[in-house]
């Protein structure tokens, strides 16, 4: 099995034998299972040996990574992938480009994290900070880090523009004029971009092939995953640098030093060591699944209610939908904004993309309906259903509730109820990890 590449809320690593235990108890080893909010790809690749995988996710990130680690690939593709395809020409070129148009910041950064050394505090390390808070991003310029004095057009709003107008356009600068500090390092953001760069054009210039293109950019999210500055390890929240009292009598200056710490040995990471670590991982642990898997990217409802479904022998959903008002897109829109590479318009300091998606199963007024017609849609295809549901107080949706809709849906005699306790992150929340109850409710179709 392929380590998991995205770090996922709600990610049920812990319970995945209790659901394919289950999913295995009511589906026999020829039908098929759909994983109908597929995230991380977790469940789905858990599955993967025993029944044809379908899985759904509108983030096209989650696609992409879908297409990599669930779809069927041969030997050929799997042996073809190479490094030295994606660090040749295309990326090189890439890559020298922004070199010389970051030469000065790039230089200022190197310089900085060799002076840092192990010393988190004292005066390099507050040159750090002040380039780390003072970084230009796109429509950001005004009183930023004097290092970058001479580039500053380039995050211009103008200049944004053309691109997004093109987003082809050479140089890819997507990631340095978005994303640099604080969730990269300005270096990094040029590794991204170039390695991009590299990828699209193997694909536009016929070089490899879509499902070599889908596993190169799923190795490339990989590393985001690994780098990233921020709070809880997602993408939602960019982490701050905490200020030390000045006689170091504050009991909280050793987390804030560790803080310091995490950020400065993330900074220093070489991406194109952890794009090849994963490259040989998936080489010698990739196993293909059934040859007719295959990755959707649309609305649940949408997908249950087109006529994709109907000769692909779907015996069971698994369904696992976000149950709070935290709007997933809002900790994923990094690896989203990767996969689309469309220099979106974005708000805020954490530098949201503002065309980001809501789900309505995150809208109180909208969830129970939106649970309903799934379940009726998935009972009239005479799909049976495994529901994941943890019951927590940010619920929007009670276990009452769902046990009710489903009740309905499927009748009280096909509807059995099993619950599983286990330590939750209960993020953003204090205390931090919880006893929770999962409940898996198994629908039979009749």
């Amino acid at each position: 099995m392929v380590e998991i590449l995205i770090r996922y809320l709600g990610i049920k690593t812990k319970l995945l034998t209790y659901i394919r235990d289950e999913i295995n108890r009511i589906t026999s080893p020829d039908e098929g299972v759909l994983d109908l909010f597929a995230g991380s790809n977790s469940v789905a690749q858990f599955l993967l040996q025993d029944h044809p995988i379908f899985t759904n996710d509108y983030q096209k990130y989650s696609e992409t990574v879908s297409k990599a680690l669930i779809e069927f690939h041969d030997k050929k593709i799997v042996d073809s992938l190479s490094v030295e395809k994606v660090f040749g020409a295309y990326y090189l070129n890439n890559k020298n480009k922004l070199l010389e148009i970051f030469e000065k910041p790039l230089t200022f950064e190197r310089e900085i994290l060799n002076k840092i050394g192990t010393d988190y505090k004292g005066s390099n390390f507050e040159d750090f900070i002040d380039f780390f808070n003072n970084s230009p991003y796109v429509g950001h310029i005004d009183n930023k880090h004097k290092s970058f004095a001479d580039c500053l057009s380039y995050f211009d709003e103008k200049n944004i523009k053309s691109y997004r107008d093109n987003n082809n356009k050479f140089p890819y600068l997507l990631f340095s004029t978005f994303f640099n500090n604080p969730y990269f390092s300005l270096l990094q953001c040029v590794e991204i971009d170039s390695i991009k760069y590299s990828i699209d054009t193997l694909f536009t210039k016929n070089e490899i092939s879509e499902a070599e293109y889908n596993i190169y950019i799923s190795f490339l999210i990989y590393t985001l995953n690994l780098i990233v500055i921020s709070v809880g390890d997602h993408f939602a929240q960019p982490q701050k640098i905490k200020e030390l009292s000045p006689d170091s009598s504050n009991p909280r200056d050793k987390i804030y030093l560790r803080e310091r710490k995490k950020i400065i040995t993330k900074k220093r990471i070489d991406i194109t060591e952890l794009f090849y670590e994963k490259l040989v991982e998936f080489k010698n642990n990739y196993k293909a699944g059934n040859k007719n898997n295959k990755a959707f990217s649309m609305n649940a409802l949408d997908l249950l209610q087109s006529n994709l479904l109907d000769n692909l022998m779907i015996k069971t959903v698994y369904i696992d939908p976000p149950y709070t008002n935290a709007h997933y897109s809002r900790f994923y829109h990094i690896p989203e904004t990767l996969t689309l590479y469309d220099y979106p318009k974005i708000e805020f300091f954490g530098r949201y993309r503002t065309d980001r998606y809501q789900s309505n199963f995150c809208i109180k007024t909208q969830a129970y309906g939106e649970f309903k017609t799934m379940l009726e849609l998935c009972n009239n295809k005479h799909m049976n259903t495994v529901i994941s549901y943890s019951n927590t107080e940010q619920c929007i949706l009670k276990i009452d509730d769902l046990i009710q809709i489903c009740n309905s849906a499927y009748g009280n005699e096909n509807v059995t109820i099993n619950n599983i306790e286990h330590l939750y992150r209960n993020f953003g929340q204090k205390p931090n990890k919880i006893f929770a109850k999962e409940y898996l409710i198994t629908c039979i179709a009749r």
